[in-house]
């Protein structure tokens, strides 16, 4: 029983899922902390924050199940001791749990769609079906899968900008449409490279189930300076904005000495063991960036 608790845990990415709310969650703590603190009424429904939240976890587990489904052969390849489908999960009982997912969501989704924002039933549609293709189709390309996963993740903070749309126009704070930009966009770049490392680790698999990942494609020598070329970007992008928005300084500082600290590390990094674990210290610099950014901001 235990063990097929953590193999459902670690079937939806139950990690990745925490990472990837965590701008959410932070952006709704910063906009309702702003609003107390000018006395303003607006309505910040926790329990529709909360409905929200829990249709998002649901589109990402889903996506998640079924790329483990569709990736079980590749995954005996890669994690032969550690894949789910097939091992601690049978192929039946993870397709059930993909259709009891997607049920979820039309359900949650219906409500969101009739008494939050009507666009979410657009939204719904369209992250479930890109997180179909890319687990058909996207992820066996070279970049466009990365480019993808990243773009999903980079899109949520934006969601804010449709459920409290009243509350930030009341507020007309500069700082918190920057804070929901800049979350986009460091989730995105930040991403992008994570994916790119775990393609390289796992490179064997993904060349026997015929895909033509860009670490494939081009080599990896190759593959690990476009990681770093995405590194640098970001270091270059937050000096640009540590001269713009002073306030930024700090965080961006501190984040940047963890990505050089990453860059050094990571090309010392040659097994897939080491990609793995160097890969949960890129999650962490994001981490430390999310909850400084908010902090910087009120």
């Amino acid at each position: 029983m235990v063990d097929t608790i953590k193999g459902f845990l670690k079937l939806i990415r139950w990690f990745h899922e925490l990472v990837a709310i965590i701008p959410f969650v932070m952006l709704y703590l910063v906009i309702t902390y702003c609003v107390q603190a000018n006395g303003l009424s607006c309505n910040l429904s926790a329990i529709n924050f909360s409905i929200l939240c829990v249709c998002v976890q649901l589109l990402i587990a889903a996506g998640c199940i079924f790329n483990d489904i569709m990736d079980r052969h590749i995954d005996k390849i890669n994690k032969p001791h550690t894949h789910i489908v097939g091992r601690v999960i049978s192929l039946g009982a993870a397709k059930k749990l993909f259709v009891a997912t997607t049920i979820l969501i039309l359900l949650l989704s219906a409500y969101i769609s009739m008494y939050l924002f009507t666009q979410w039933v657009y939204i719904s549609i369209a992250v479930y079906m890109l997180s179909i293709l890319y687990s058909l189709y996207l992820k066996k390309s070279p970049l466009f899968g990365n480019v993808t996963v990243a773009l999903l993740a980079s899109f949520i903070p934006l969601v804010i900008l449709l459920f409290a749309k009243n509350c930030i126009a009341m507020l007309n704070n500069p700082k918190i449409t920057i804070l929901i930009y800049l979350y986009a966009a460091f989730s995105f770049f930040i991403i992008i490279p994570r994916e790119l490392s775990l393609d390289i680790s796992d490179i064997e698999g993904d060349r026997a189930g015929g895909c033509k990942t860009l670490p494939i494609v081009i080599g990896i020598k190759k593959a690990k300076q476009v990681v770093l070329a995405f590194l640098v970007l970001i270091i270059l992008f937050s000096l640009f904005l540590m001269c713009k928005y002073t306030y930024l300084i700090s965080t961006f500082s501190v984040v940047d000495i963890l990505l050089l600290i990453y860059i050094y590390k990571f090309n010392q990094t040659h097994t897939r063991l080491a990609y793995i674990k160097i890969g949960r210290f890129l999650w962490f610099i994001m981490i430390v960036g999310l909850i400084g950014f908010a902090l910087a901001t009120i």
